[in-house]
């Protein structure tokens, strides 16, 4: 059974926060990866591990998806956290400090340690760490993500691009122009005919 230590905002096992994608793969050795969501993850089936990296592909976050049940185990402090009970696991966390998701009674989240943990009875546990502010920056992406959600319903085809602008204008200092597309945020593309009429829009990760 492979065991990962987690230092908070630091480490996991070997995987060091900040490694390049190279990095982490040399870390990984001869298990067998999965490049996934255009490049931005890797997948490790034989560990059930994901490994997301940011646009200049330096890790920032690890995730334990539980499908393995037993097969590896990350420790804190010398202390197995997963895989265990929620119980279990707030013997060795201050719960105070976690937030729970109102929509999964089971899922916590504390941003100062940048993990989140997640019991579902269907497919074991999941557990999630990340590097330091990167839940912080999580959340401040969901917030941005809803509002163009929100604003985008005004969207319609034809409009010109100076009009489309004037709508999603609570977006404009996070605003990318890539030739005939505007990219919100790295979010929402709209794009636009020879005209700068409107053609459509779409929501994307990543340009």
């Amino acid at each position: 059974m492979k065991a990962f230590e987690w230092i908070p905002n630091k480490s996991i096992g070997d995987l060091c926060f900040n490694m390049t994608k190279e990095e982490t793969r040399r870390v990984m050795k001869d298990a067998v990866y999965t490049p996934w969501f255009s490049g931005r993850s890797d997948i490790y089936k034989d560990y059930s591990i994901r490994l997301d990296f940011d646009d200049n592909r330096l890790l920032k976050a690890v995730e334990f998806l539980g499908i393995e049940r037993g097969f590896f185990q990350v420790l804190y402090n010398g202390r197995v956290i997963y895989p265990k009970t929620v119980n279990t696991f707030f013997k060795i966390f201050d719960k105070s400090m976690f937030k729970q998701d109102p929509d999964d009674p089971k899922s916590f989240q504390c941003n100062k340690l940048n993990i989140t943990g997640t019991w579902n009875y269907d497919h074991g546990p999941a557990l999630l760490v990340g590097r330091e502010h990167y839940l912080d920056e999580s959340d401040e992406s969901l917030i941005v993500h809803d509002i163009l959600d929100d604003l985008s319903f005004k969207l319609k085809p034809g409009m010109t691009r100076d009009e489309t602008r004037i709508i999603l204008h609570e977006m404009s200092d996070k605003l990318e122009v890539y030739g005939q597309a505007d990219v919100y945020a790295k979010y929402l593309i709209v794009k636009f005919d020879n005209d700068d009429r409107m053609m459509s829009y779409k929501y994307h990760f990543r340009f």
